[in-house]
């Protein structure tokens, strides 16, 4: 018994040591690495700045296109030539050099405003490429926040099963020198023994859940998932949300509303962007031109040009089938169903607020009653210790109020943790987890 002492006191010595040479992540620090590190974020912020190149006016068509051309050309050929004046030429091994040169703009004067149009849609492409990758930090921030939160009630319920542990060695070792000095049966003795190895399997379970958890949150942060830390060991939560507050933070603020409403505009300016079609469209070209031409092909041997070039030009489609009046009737029915999308996702963020926020009262309750629980159970356990010790309750006893020590732990740590997700879930459907 001294022997196994000695070993255990060995193990926490080296288990304390091996806790002090690990790094404390605290969930802001593990928030800081996420957000720097976790790919969908990275991949999101891409996808925006690509968005955001985008919404150029000249990608939108509102500026000239200015090209510049050089050209050179040797032919070799036979030529034959005989005008009406008399005089023949007959060559069979003419050279022609011909060199080309030019500046050119062409410059889209109007279009019946879809040039506008087309950058006011890349504008809110932009936006909506922003949104997205917001939502892409929010919902990496929740799950990293749940994936904390978890590794400190896998923590927690690994320090109770300790305790347990702790209990059925005390239960096995009083057992054991009950049986040794004759007070006592091996039929109890085996009875503490098996529990004790079954509570010491259940903890190395629990240790392989909280070790998944670790690998769990090094995923999110996007670095070797061997990674090993410690946390901190308490659940914050947040006592003060109001319903009310967090539903008008939601209208203004969800970025999945936002999101909706971004793409209802979008589907708005293509209505706009279909009318425009109708218009004429006016250009203006304008550009210098070089030509230099030699050749014994011809009596004119030498011709060279050199100048500018100016023109309008204009377009309008006067019938195409009425595929115009089609499109523009498709997309005000594309505009109405984006309209009721909005109102539909409004109305189903609206019932999943108020579900989140009644389980969020419910839990802390729970967690107001187990809290009284747990000490109870604490309570009564110190003083079945004591009465087992001395003989005053069976060994059966003991374990049933163990059990029930071990039962008002867990549902208190679970009462905690499941607190702190719905908590997160209403900040994150309030658009107040990013603030």
């Amino acid at each position: 018994m001294v022997k196994e002492k000695v070993i255990i006191g060995i193990v926490l010595v080296f288990a304390a040591c091996s806790a002090a040479a690990q790094d404390i992540l605290t969930l802001d620090e593990a928030i800081k690495i996420g957000l720097a590190n976790n790919y969908g974020i990275n991949i999101a912020k891409n996808s925006m700045q690509i968005a955001e190149n985008n919404a150029t006016p000249g990608n939108a068509g509102m500026l000239p296109r200015i090209d510049v051309n050089a050209g050179y050309a040797h032919g070799l050929s036979a030529a034959k030539v005989k005008v009406v004046t008399g005089n023949e030429l007959d060559n069979s091994s003419a050279n022609t050099d011909l060199i080309t040169a030019g500046i050119n703009l062409n410059w889209t004067l109007f279009d019946g405003l879809k040039m506008f149009i087309t950058y006011d849609k890349l504008k809110k492409l932009e936006e909506i490429g922003d949104l997205n990758s917001k939502i892409a930090v929010e919902n990496t921030l929740a799950r990293i926040i749940a994936a904390y939160y978890d590794i400190v009630r896998q923590s927690k319920q690994t320090a109770i099963l300790q305790d347990q542990v702790g209990i059925s060695k005390f239960r096995l070792d009083l057992a054991r020198l009950k049986y040794e000095t004759g007070s006592g049966s091996e039929l109890e003795f085996l009875k503490a023994k098996v529990e004790l190895n079954s509570d010491m399997a259940n903890l190395s379970s629990q240790e392989t859940i909280f070790d998944n958890s670790l690998a769990t949150i090094n995923d999110l942060l996007s670095r070797d998932v061997k990674t090993t830390f410690i946390v901190k060991d308490t659940i914050l939560l947040h006592y003060q949300l109001n319903y009310d507050s967090l539903r008008m933070s939601m209208k203004e603020s969800n970025r999945h509303l936002l999101l909706y409403n971004r793409n209802s505009e979008v589907s708005s300016l293509n209505v706009k962007s279909t009318r425009a079609v109708q218009w004429p469209t006016l250009g203006l070209t304008t550009g210098v031109n070089y030509l230099n031409s030699e050749t014994q092909a011809n009596f004119i041997n030498y011709n060279r040009n050199f100048g500018a070039v100016v023109g309008v030009s204009a377009y309008m489609n006067i019938f195409n089938g009425l595929n115009l009046q089609r499109d523009c009737r498709n997309a005000k029915i594309s505009f109405a169903s984006s309209e009721l999308e909005v109102k539909q996702v409004e109305n189903k963020l609206d019932a999943y607020l108020l579900k989140i926020f009644n389980e969020y009262t419910n839990e802390l309750e729970m967690i107001s009653f187990e809290s009284q629980n747990m000490v109870l159970a604490r309570k009564n356990m110190d003083v079945a210790r004591e009465s087992f010790a001395v003989g005053a309750i069976s060994s059966l006893q003991l374990r049933e109020i163990q059990k029930n020590l071990l039962d008002a732990n867990t549902r208190l740590v679970t009462a905690e943790f499941k607190t702190k997700l719905t908590e997160t879930e209403l900040l994150l459907i309030s658009g107040k987890l990013l603030r």
